[in-house]
């Protein structure tokens, strides 16, 4: 599906593996490299729940469930997690990359549920906007600088929104199964019949329910970009783009015409 946009990007410039990410759950025989804000949460909550944690503790707002899952299923290096690969049954799942930045923006930084968000969004405001204020809210259009900025001066993103390239290296790594969020039912429902786990894994949904449809939401936020901000912010997911086949069109059109 992705080899000739791994061959036309250079392996999406990657070189290594990134360890962080992968849980291997070695009693399932399933690798997972993770990718926030793309169906974490179902799968957070069966990989936990298999680990014996108890269902209050995984769904609890304030338990970080990867590092739960850490506890359990410690980290391997690069060397091992290739061999792994070859016998289990490696997966992940994607998402198209602005709808999952959309997302990352309202949960996090507009959400403000966690402190560290909160401290960073203001952090954003502050550098966009010379008011005086301690405590703004970003817009969209600041979220989007932001990105970009990071992304051109090398520094690591968050989690939330950094790029699947850089979290799972999909031209490095062997995946069985790659799970797309928009057909995320059917997907997984064939892979768990794949891998014989159909009657142990549960799709859960926690998100909060948004008050705007998606469409609305591209809307509001896409419009506040300039051609220049989205060009530059596409760049930094061009390469998502490319390897998962998404398309872009839907946003472009609401592009403030300068």
């Amino acid at each position: 599906m992705y080899h000739s946009a791994c061959e036309r990007t250079n392996n999406g410039g990657k070189y290594t593996i990134e360890p962080s990410f992968y849980i291997h759950v070695k009693n399932e025989s399933l690798l997972y490299c993770l990718v926030f804000k793309s169906g974490t949460t179902t799968w957070f909550y069966n990989i936990n729940r298999w680990a014996g944690y108890s269902e209050e503790q995984i769904l609890d707002d304030k338990t970080d469930n990867f590092m739960l899952a850490r506890q359990k299923y410690p980290w391997e290096n690069p060397r091992v997690l290739l061999t792994s690969m070859k016998n289990t049954h490696s997966f992940i799942v994607v998402r198209d990359p602005f709808e999952r930045l959309i997302s990352a923006y309202e949960e996090r930084l507009l959400g403000q549920l966690h402190p560290y968000f909160k401290k960073l969004s203001h952090q954003i405001y502050k550098r966009y906007h010379n008011d005086g204020n301690e405590y703004g809210i970003p817009t969209f259009q600041d979220f989007a600088r932001y990105v970009v900025d990071q992304s051109r001066n090398d520094q690591p993103s968050d989690l939330h929104w950094r790029p699947i390239n850089d979290l799972c290296t999909p031209c490095l790594a062997r995946y069985d199964s790659i799970i797309k969020m928009e057909t995320f039912g059917p997907e997984l429902a064939y892979m768990a019949n794949r891998t014989q786990l159909q009657d142990k894994i549960k799709s859960v949904h926690m998100n909060h329910s948004r008050r705007d449809s998606l469409k609305r939401l591209i809307e509001k936020y896409f419009s506040q970009l300039t051609k220049q901000q989205y060009d530059d912010l596409y760049n930094v997911y061009r390469i998502d783009f490319e390897l998962f086949q998404y398309s872009a069109e839907k946003y472009l059109k609401f592009i403030k015409q300068s």
